[in-house]
């Protein structure tokens, strides 16, 4: 599972020792200052795997130093270490009460980067005990956030933790979309530790999908790709899950050996539940043999693991009765240093306050009306542009049917009369001349053929202006008729649609596919594309439109006023429904528009 806790880069080219010597030098020259917060924390993150129990002691003095300094960001973030190295020890409940108290300080410091870690920490530590509903609500809040803030940075591990979480819950659809969406963040963004867990997440999600080739390259993919890195867990989770999938086929001595190679992977990674679950699984394919040697000998092994992890957990208790206390002594002492200084600005704020008492009264009730007539304005002009709004797109939808009802009524009737007197022409003159027409025959020919194509033509405006399948049979069969009817011209399209089962309201579905075809012609008309692909995904709280195309792309940042009369109509269109557009776009890599309606209407 990737986590969204980064501290600094990793200095992979050194071993584990040389780098914990590198900055244990530099902590014995460093100055009580920020700096040697950072250290700390760097120290406290590189014992993480392998001594839980170290590493809180240095995120405690972490924390410690920072609130000497009163430095916030550096307390957040000693915070979100010791969090997740109680998490690692396996003392769940400390973890999750650390990773709250981390986002107050990020809330009470403006640190938005800090609330996005504390949340998706949170969440992963409820994913650990098996909680997947409250830890997606957590994954979610992050999501959210870091969309907000546009870091995709940020935004790249939480999207293959949301993946998961959806998987265990046995949503694989929604499982499947929000991994590959972080897989590719990963590769944009050069994330490489989320990269290597987001594969082996999706080898398992193939797996349990039962395509077993997909599995097996992800579960392979992620093994080349974590040649030397320090990520046990997924190296652990695709050997595993090579060695089922060898089970599966019936190849036992192929399973054996990756279930071996999990073990290792999890050995030198100091990666104990993995170790513990190799151990395991090695157990029961020997048991299932007969070997009860080698059987015993990995249960034994699995126990060793369990009984070490126990008492690690143990020790992370203690540690975490010492960090409790010490956290209520440090509120006892804030509490006591803010209730003195609140008195003494209390006296002070009351000598003042009753100066500016009458002052403000007479302010207040001569401003009071004031500003209840400009809130009452203010919602009222609201209320009459989102009127405004509501007429011009009702009137313009309306026109759109009446033009087209009239073209395939009228028009097209009017074509099919003169396509049947044509006919009746040419039979009567074949019977007058006895089937000599003497040339004529071509022209004849030519003019059934024009008023052929101006009938396709005239049939084709209208479906587009009157789509009969978003009339009888809603958005998705629409949008994939009028993708149907584009010029091929080298395009390839894909259409994804997820959780669009149950109709939407009809005027919803109609700016909505009024939307889509906006975007599209923009694609066909500009970005000289050979792929696009379209996205539409609806869960509980909103409905999600993905254009992706990989086209010319244009300047995001420089479309202000310059946007095009398609695009104005699809931002007036959102302002109805009470969504946001997002475009990633720049010249030569293509555009990706990503469209947020809420399925709650607008206030």
């Amino acid at each position: 599972m990737p986590l969204l806790l980064s501290f600094g880069s990793p200095l992979h080219a050194q071993s584990a020792s040389t780098r914990a010597d590198s900055l244990l030098h530099l902590l014995a020259q460093s100055r009580p200052d920020t700096n040697r917060v950072e250290l700390l924390i760097q120290l406290a993150w590189d014992r993480t795997d392998d001594n839980p129990v170290e590493a809180i002691r240095y995120g405690r003095r972490s924390l410690r130093l920072a609130r000497q300094l009163n430095f916030p960001r550096g307390e957040c973030r000693s915070l979100l270490m010791l969090g997740w190295a109680f998490l690692r020890a396996g003392d769940y409940p400390t973890a999750v009460h650390t990773q709250l108290q981390a986002r107050q300080v990020a809330e009470r410091a403006g640190f938005v980067g800090g609330l996005i870690h504390a949340d998706n920490a949170t969440g992963y530590a409820y994913a650990e005990q098996g909680n997947y509903q409250v830890a997606l609500r957590y994954y979610l809040r992050a999501k959210k956030l870091a969309e907000q803030k546009r870091d995709y940075v940020l935004l790249t591990p939480v999207l293959g933790n949301i993946g998961q979480a959806y998987q265990f819950l046995g949503q694989i659809d929604s499982a499947l979309y929000h991994t590959r969406r972080g897989y590719d963040f990963d590769r944009r963004f050069h994330d490489w530790h989320s990269e290597i867990g987001d594969l082996a997440l999706l080898g398992s999600m193939e797996a349990q999908r039962g395509d077993s080739a997909a599995a097996r390259r992800y579960y392979q993919l992620c093994i080349r790709r974590a040649e030397g890195m320090p990520v046990s867990y997924a190296l652990c989770r695709a050997y595993l899950g090579l060695a089922r999938l060898a089970e599966a086929a019936h190849q036992p001595d192929r399973a054996l050996a990756y279930a071996r190679q999990a073990l290792r992977a999890g050995q030198r990674g100091y990666y104990p539940k993995g170790v513990f679950e190799a151990s395991n699984y090695l157990a029961q394919v020997y048991a299932a043999r007969g070997d009860a040697a080698s059987a015993y000998r990995y249960l034994a092994n699995a126990v060793v693991t369990r009984d070490s992890l126990f008492s690690q957990r143990k020790l992370a208790q203690v540690q975490a009765l010492s960090f409790s206390e010490q956290l209520r002594q440090q509120e006892r002492t804030e509490q006591r240093l803010k209730t003195d200084a609140s008195r003494r600005q209390n006296l002070l704020l009351g000598a003042l306050g009753l100066t500016a008492l009458a002052g403000g009264l007479l302010y207040l009730l001569l401003n009071r009306r004031r500003l209840q007539r400009e809130v009452e304005f203010a919602r009222e002009r609201e209320r009459l542009e989102r009127q405004r709004h509501a007429a011009v797109l009702k009137a313009e939808e309306n026109e759109r049917r009446r033009i087209g009802s009239d073209l395939h009524d009228g028009l097209g009737q009017l074509l099919t009369a003169a396509k049947l007197n044509l006919h009746a022409l040419n039979q009567q003159l074949h019977r007058e001349l006895d089937g000599q027409l003497n040339g004529h025959q071509a022209f004849i020919d030519n003019a059934v053929e024009v008023v052929d194509e101006s009938f396709r033509e005239v049939r084709s405006i209208s479906h587009n202006l009157l789509p009969n399948a978003l009339i009888k049979r809603g958005l998705p069969q629409a949008v994939r008729g009028f993708l149907n009817r584009l010029p091929a011209d080298g395009l390839q399209v894909e259409v994804e649609t997820h959780g669009l089962e149950e109709r939407l309201d009809p005027t919803v579905e109609s700016m909505l596919f009024r939307m889509i075809q906006e975007l599209v012609q923009n694609v066909v008309k500009h970005a000289r594309a050979t792929h696009l692909t379209l996205q539409l995904v609806r869960d509980e709280q909103q409905l999600t439109i993905v254009v992706a195309d990989d086209g010319r792309g244009f300047d995001a940042q420089a479309l202000g006023q310059d946007a095009g009369i398609g695009l104005r109509n699809v931002q007036t269109r959102l302002v109805y429904l009470g969504g946001r557009a997002h475009f990633d776009s720049a010249p030569g890599r293509g555009t990706t528009i990503s469209l947020e309606i809420p399925l709650t209407p607008p206030a």
